[in-house]
């Protein structure tokens, strides 16, 4: 386990000195900040800051603050104009970005300064007046109604945002993988006029992604499990195509599509429940992979169930019809983890049951403790990073995507919409 542990720091530090030949060819799609001189620039910089928050501002999880840090520093010697969201229009947290500034400045450890205008005369003229080592916040870029429509970013750069700030900017950085998955305004419509640059974060993420996706060393697998079923087989027929990885190990209501496809009874509340979320047609999909790939999908034995909020463990051909499957259960458990902990190279994304009952936690808990043992770990999804940091094992994995969409889309091999603006401006800027 040491030499495991060793192995991932050691990684960690690499992933920002070095890459192989083949990971540079893919990041060389477009610029990263060593392809442009940064020094006494003028930087607009996309981040995801986006944060669970209480009244009245209070900032309850700074982990993506954190994620930024080192582009930031990298941009020391720039002058740097920050673009970031929280929350939505509608929800308690949609709020203004000056808690964020105050949390940032304490982890960046100099003072941020808050702008409350996103492209006014106000937001300008503070841009204008600041200086190299300055870091300016603007306002949460959601207060902008055009900010969350999806448009291509051809048609994002006639926005007023864009045409308001670029001129006064040399370089775009977007180092925020976790909304890069959608087409919005601050993602990809300063690309068409900037020359544009993919951050630190975003690095790290792709070459992590990358990684995984490609299962260059044996035994690779991915644990695929949660809700969404149908964004989990686009994953598993990506990397079956793709021929890298040699297991996928599946859990949660992706098991329970599994079961179905291969002709299992999971009982009539187990099939209502996959009806509900409209994965009828997915459970075909799941059989055509099935046949297609035999034997490199792996399907629970034995599952927990929910017997009035205690755990009753019964054989995958033993589901009552009035039970919900809550959990992969003990069989399941150490079958996986052993799997797991003797592979090369671990993927997951999705916990394997309501890990947030106690009594149905165990399977997710038990398969992270295994995932963090094996030489190299990457976990996505938004449940399954909380998981890991609530059983404190965030240092032992070899890397936690800060995107949960936007992970569990470029697993599938979909591309993320900031990330091919990044690779067009690439091109335009080469030509």
């Amino acid at each position: 386990m040491v030499y495991n542990h060793r192995k991932k720091l050691i990684w960690h530090m690499l992933t920002l000195l070095c890459i192989t030949s083949e990971e540079g060819q893919r990041l060389k799609d477009h610029l990263t900040l060593d392809d442009l001189t940064t020094y006494d620039k003028r930087v607009l910089m996309r981040i995801d800051i986006n944060s669970p928050m209480e009244p009245p501002g209070n900032i309850l999880d700074d982990k993506r603050f954190r994620g930024h840090l080192d582009t930031l520093r990298a941009l020391e010697d720039s002058t740097v104009v920050l673009l970031a969201h929280q929350s939505r229009a509608g929800k308690k947290d949609f709020t203004t970005l000056e808690p964020h500034t105050r949390r940032l400045s304490k982890l960046l450890r100099k003072e941020v300064l808050y702008v409350d205008d996103i492209f006014g005369s106000h937001a300008r003229k503070a841009i204008e007046a600041a200086h190299p080592g300055d870091v300016l916040l603007l306002e949460n870029t959601r207060f902008y109604s055009e900010e969350t429509i999806n448009r291509s970013p051809e048609e994002h750069a006639k926005s007023h945002m864009v045409q308001r700030l670029y001129p006064l900017f040399d370089i775009f950085v977007n180092d925020a993988f976790a909304v890069s998955h959608r087409s919005h305004l601050s993602v990809v419509g300063f690309t068409e006029v900037l020359p544009s640059a993919a951050g630190l974060l975003m690095e790290k993420e792709i070459r992590a992604l990358d990684k995984g996706v490609k299962g260059d060393e044996h035994p690779s697998i991915f644990v695929l499990g949660g809700t969404k079923a149908d964004d989990s087989i686009k994953v598993i027929r990506n990397v079956f195509e793709r021929g890298g990885v040699d297991q996928v190990l599946v859990t949660g209501v992706v098991a329970t599509v599994f079961q179905m496809a291969a002709g299992m009874d999971v009982g009539v509340k187990n099939k209502l429940f996959v009806t509900g979320l409209n994965y009828s047609d997915q459970v075909a999909v799941a059989k055509a992979l099935l046949e297609k790939y035999p034997g490199k999908v792996v399907i629970p034995k034995d599952v927990a169930l929910d017997q009035d909020g205690d755990r009753l463990e019964v054989a995958v051909d033993k589901i009552p019809a009035n039970l919900q499957i809550a959990d992969i259960g003990l069989e399941t458990i150490v079958d996986f983890s052993q799997r797991i902990r003797g592979s090369k190279i671990v993927v997951l994304n999705g916990t394997t049951g309501i890990f947030e009952q106690k009594k149905f936690a165990l399977g997710t808990s038990e398969i992270l403790k295994a995932a963090a043992d094996a030489c190299f770990s990457i976990a996505g999804g938004g449940h399954t990073s909380a998981a890991i940091e609530q059983l404190g094992l965030e240092s032992r994995f070899s890397h936690v995507s800060t995107g949960g969409g936007a992970s569990i889309t470029y697993l599938s091999g979909e591309p993320l919409p900031g990330i091919e603006a990044l690779k067009r401006a690439a091109r335009m800027h080469r030509s």
